[in-house]
């Protein structure tokens, strides 16, 4: 199905919101570290992953190491050498067209971790909070095995569109479309979930750039769609504004979850700083035409 508006608002809106967590507040770590077997092929590629996931793609965030090149035997090896077909940013994982031998000794790599996963979700508020149960992400790479696909770690962020309206705003046909998004954040520390809450809060009354389906930077393994011209946010975000595509973030609601309204609550990760941040978005359109 082709993307509407909505869909290109959510993608856009993510990676706006995660270009911002890491710029703002410098929020990722540099590491190193060898790479282990994942639990399954992907897409028919041999995985192998590192001990952390999200990993940064965004090559404009200064200061941050985009894993561009694996070092196999003591060798620097990129995409299309050894059998080195992919990134997949989002899991930690890089794909092989055929197995490596001996990979925890001999497949390495230099990267940035991010401080948050961010995901795009349609998950009830209840079942993330309280139902979902986290795994705290791994603080050195001490731990020697990949990150499995079905493990949540934290700290995250879970965006939602939360829906949204059209009001007539002018003659001939021009609406106010508002679309509310919601972040729902788990942090393991006041101090993080403050930060976040206060870089997003002066977000306000801001442009986020809306960036077309055909311009979006990951293809199906979550890898670079043109390795050749790896992701930067800043020249895909600037050439939407130029072009006037964007969308207005209106009003930032901040909300600390707790209190006695979740004192009954079963929760199954007692650990986790919570809260919500809601945006309200608005763009003038013609919907009809």
């Amino acid at each position: 199905m082709k993307a509407q508006f909505d869909n290109t608002v959510m993608s856009s809106f993510y990676l706006w919101f995660d270009h911002t967590l890491l710029t703002k507040g410098e929020a990722f770590t540099n590491f190193s570290s060898f790479f282990y077997e994942a639990d399954d092929m992907y897409q028919g590629y041999n995985a192998y992953g590192a001990p952390f996931k999200q990993l940064v793609s965004d090559t404009s965030v200064t200061g941050a190491t985009v894993l561009n090149t694996l070092i196999l035997n003591n060798v620097s090896i990129s995409r299309g050498q050894q059998n080195f077909a992919a990134v997949n940013y989002d899991k930690g994982h890089v794909y092989f067209s055929n197995p490596v031998a001996n990979v925890s000794t001999t497949l390495r790599g230099h990267y940035a971790v991010k401080d948050f996963n961010i995901h795009i979700t349609n998950d009830l508020e209840e079942k993330l909070l309280f139902e979902t149960q986290y795994k705290l992400r791994n603080k050195t790479d001490a731990t020697a095995q990949a990150i499995a696909d079905g493990t949540k770690t934290y700290p995250a962020v879970f965006l939602k569109n939360n829906g949204g309206q059209n009001e007539p705003m002018t003659f001939g046909g021009g609406d106010l479309t508002s679309i509310d998004v919601r972040a729902i954040v788990l942090s393991d520390s006041q101090f993080k979930m403050d930060a976040v809450a206060s870089i997003f809060r002066d977000r306000a009354k801001t442009l986020i750039p809306l960036i077309d389906e055909t311009d979006m930077p990951f293809n199906s393994l979550g890898d670079y769609t043109n390795v050749a011209n790896p992701y930067h946010y800043k020249s895909l975000s600037s050439t939407s504004l130029q072009n006037n595509k964007s969308i207005f973030l209106d009003k930032v609601y901040i909300s600390k979850i707790g209190g006695l309204s979740f004192a009954q609550k079963a929760n199954a990760n007692p650990d986790v700083f919570s809260m919500f941040i809601d945006f309200e978005l608005n763009e003038l359109r013609f919907p009809r035409s």
